[in-house]
């Protein structure tokens, strides 16, 4: 099989072929049809995230089960999946508790500690799987185990809501930015995108993903946000995760809001006094990927039409580099999708 191969961290990537991956006791092997591919990646090609090098990254996939390993039950041949790139244990208390992306034996990431997704197959633990229900395009769903799911785990975890309050997303162009919009409104928020690009601004107000769009001129937007929602501003999602985010984020709230924060850059902090924490009752709040009940649970949401994957550029896994470059510039509206099927 083909595959892509990232020899050390920070560098750039090779073509190779490569023997069929051996699913092992516990694994399924899982031919690829797509992968999506988005900020999460270019840290792991840094190395921020861990793991080792050669490695074969790519954990954002959807394809269909091509042979089980010994003890892999439950799977059929042909089978549409979706994975969890989380490489959680299953048995301590957050796993137990439906909350494995907190686990406490995580043994890293699919793409990171393990070889991934950028290639013709991959070998999971068939654990980690997901199915893909009829009416879901099967190179959509990969998108919705990161893209659509990561923002379905906002809004029913850390930014509940109820219909008719204002939100707002930073980044609302972006690959999760513009599925955090569709959900925080399939759930009945009026939302506010903020986004920086005056093309992508352009293609928010196009699509209607957003009852207001402000492109902002410099970091000075928080009287427009408070503005348009009659300062009654009751959640703010940050995809962007810098300092000249943050603080607006945090400026823009209103009272008993709450501030998400979605992405990050290195060495980003956030400073909130403490007498807005204690008299506005304001909460800062991380969010940390999805379950699997929760891909589950946005696939079907995609299924029913109330979200809609994406899909901003397509590379073959050939043009991986060129897809990376995309990534590191924040070029693309939406989310990429790599396909290894189109050599």
């Amino acid at each position: 099989m083909q595959a892509v191969v990232l020899d050390e961290f920070g560098g750039g990537f090779r073509v190779e072929q490569r023997v069929v991956p051996e699913p092992s006791d516990g694994q399924v092997l899982v031919e690829v049809r797509a992968v999506g591919a988005g900020l999460t990646l270019e840290r792991a090609r840094m190395g921020v995230m861990g793991g080792s090098t050669p490695r074969v990254l790519g954990h954002e996939f959807s394809g269909t089960v091509a042979r089980l390993g010994p003890g892999a039950a439950g799977w059929g041949l042909g089978d549409p999946v979706t994975a969890s790139f989380y490489l959680f244990c299953g048995r301590c208390e957050w796993c137990t508790s439906g909350r494995e992306t907190l686990c406490d034996r995580l043994a890293g990431y699919i793409g990171v500690a393990v070889d991934g997704a950028f290639a013709e197959y991959v070998a999971v633990p068939a654990q980690n799987l997901v199915p893909i229900p009829d009416g879901v395009p099967l190179e959509e769903a990969g998108v919705v185990a990161d893209a659509v799911a990561t923002p379905y785990h906002v809004v029913t975890r850390r930014l509940p809501v109820v219909a008719g309050q204002w939100t707002a997303v930073v980044g609302g162009g972006g690959g999760l930015g513009v599925h955090m919009l569709q959900m925080l409104r399939a759930f009945g928020a009026s939302v506010i995108a903020v986004e920086r690009s005056g093309e992508k601004a352009a293609e928010l107000e196009r699509l209607g993903l957003a009852d207001v769009v402000i492109q902002p001129d410099g970091d000075d937007w928080v009287e427009e946000v408070r503005v348009a929602s009659g300062d009654r501003l009751v959640g703010i999602v940050d995809t962007v995760g810098a300092v000249e985010t943050l603080a607006p984020a945090v400026a823009a709230l209103g009272t008993s809001g709450t501030l998400v924060v979605l992405g990050y850059r290195p060495g980003s902090t956030v400073t909130v006094e403490a007498n807005r924490l204690l008299f506005k009752e304001m909460v800062v709040t991380g969010t940390r990927y999805a379950t699997r009940a929760e891909i589950a649970k946005s696939l079907e949401l995609v299924r029913q039409g109330r979200v809609r994957p994406l899909i901003g550029a397509r590379f073959r896994l050939s043009q991986l580099e060129s897809a990376f470059s995309a990534i590191r510039g924040n070029e693309v509206f939406g989310r990429i999708l790599i396909d290894p099927m189109d050599q």
